[in-house]
């Protein structure tokens, strides 16, 4: 069935055209992000023929500034290389060539400063350009479907064309979108949760809003990720640039919150979809909660678990509260889910107990709002 979102106004190609994409690449991911690089620059015409943005054929080349109905992707890219290797740097400059600095921006960091100082290094190359109106920030592996932009101009049209209006493009492989979506489930942080845990929860819920018009549903959203993120860079000047402290994870939710703390709106677009073309670390079946599976290293389990209670101590008016929800949750959701886990800490004491003390010293220094990010050095030392 063909949507008449399939064929962006001129007004909406205009946003469109003045759209920059944010991807911030690391490790050896260069298949992945070719993928994503081509579905945020690609065209589809009616016929599905094919193009390469700086190999035009004919009847497909144009101007620098000249528009086409046919144009589904964004005016530029901006794709931050975090601290790869020299062999893969190379595969990410042969990329940029490919597509050429009409099209492409390589941002190359000297050595990974995490996802924070990743997405903060391409959001501020992607505002500094004059022709940068709107900034969508994708993951290296968020494939944009051929009509996810579109949707989002619609949709930022329809609401207004107000700035102080972002969207997000919709992901089902994130549980927190998919439960917005399904169950209207709000996607905030609850006053004196942990980890959005809380014995409050029958009485904390409201209402999530909810924007219908001309066949495009959008849900309204306390914070959103940086996967499908879309705001206009005028944001940057009113709640500053991305906390780089954060290392690695909710450094995004950080971010966003500053916009609906300033009377901001932040809509989570259904029509408007990624596909995620590498499942989530959490995602993986375990009897074990993913805090205490040690294949995964201490890094994910200390920093989500430490910047997650950073911004939850932004709203705790009840250390009791808080310590109760606390206790609770790491009781039953982490240590005791199933009688595997709990034969697992008897089994492997030694293994638990490091795993314990890394939750602890998170909890600590999310508590504190303690940015200790030695761990992260660490590791990076171990594994050179």
């Amino acid at each position: 069935m063909t949507h008449s979102f399939f064929n962006p106004t001129a007004d909406e190609s205009v946003v469109m055209a003045q759209t920059c994409a944010v991807i911030v690449t690391y490790g050896n991911r260069v298949s992945l992000l070719a993928q994503v690089v081509k579905g945020v620059l690609g065209r589809n015409s009616a016929e599905g023929a094919s193009f390469s943005l700086n190999q035009p054929t004919d009847n497909e080349s144009e101007s620098a500034g000249q528009l086409n109905s046919s144009r589904r992707g964004v005016g530029h890219v901006v794709v931050v290389d975090n601290g790869t290797e020299p062999s893969v740097a190379q595969k990410l400059v042969d990329l940029q060539r490919h597509y050429g600095d009409e099209h492409f921006t390589l941002v190359r960091l000297p050595h990974n400063t995490g996802s924070a100082g990743g997405f903060r290094a391409g959001i501020v190359a992607a505002a500094a350009r004059a022709d940068t109106g709107h900034i969508w920030v994708l993951d290296d592996d968020n494939k944009p479907e051929p009509d996810a932009l579109s949707v989002l101009a619609r949709v930022w049209r329809l609401m207004g064309a107000r700035n102080d209006v972002s969207l997000v493009s919709y992901r089902a492989d994130k549980r927190t979108y998919r439960n917005l979506v399904e169950r209207n489930k709000p996607n905030d942080i609850k006053p004196n949760s942990f980890f959005g845990f809380s014995v409050q929860s029958p009485w904390q819920k409201h209402a999530v809003p909810v924007w219908q018009k001309s066949g495009l549903v959008c849900r309204g959203m306390a914070m959103a990720g940086y996967g499908g993120l879309w705001f206009h860079k005028n944001w940057l000047s009113l709640i500053g640039e991305p906390d780089e402290r954060y290392y690695l994870y909710f450094d995004d939710y950080d971010f966003t919150l500053r916009m609906t703390q300033l009377q901001g709106e932040i809509w989570l677009c259904q029509q408007s979809l990624l596909q995620d073309l590498e499942p989530s670390w959490t995602t993986k079946k375990s009897f074990l909660h993913h805090w205490l599976q040690t294949d995964k290293g201490p890094i994910r389990t200390y920093f989500s678990l430490r910047n997650r209670l950073i911004l939850e101590q932004k709203t705790t008016t009840s250390k009791v509260l808080h310590t109760l929800n606390m206790v609770l949750f790491l009781l039953v959701k982490v240590a005791c889910p199933n009688l595997q886990s709990v034969c697992y800490h008897l089994c492997h004491p030694a293994k638990m107990y490091a795993r314990w003390k890394l939750i602890f010293k998170a909890i600590h220094d999310g508590n504190n709002s303690v940015f200790d990010n030695s761990l992260a050095k660490t590791q990076s030392r171990c594994k050179g």
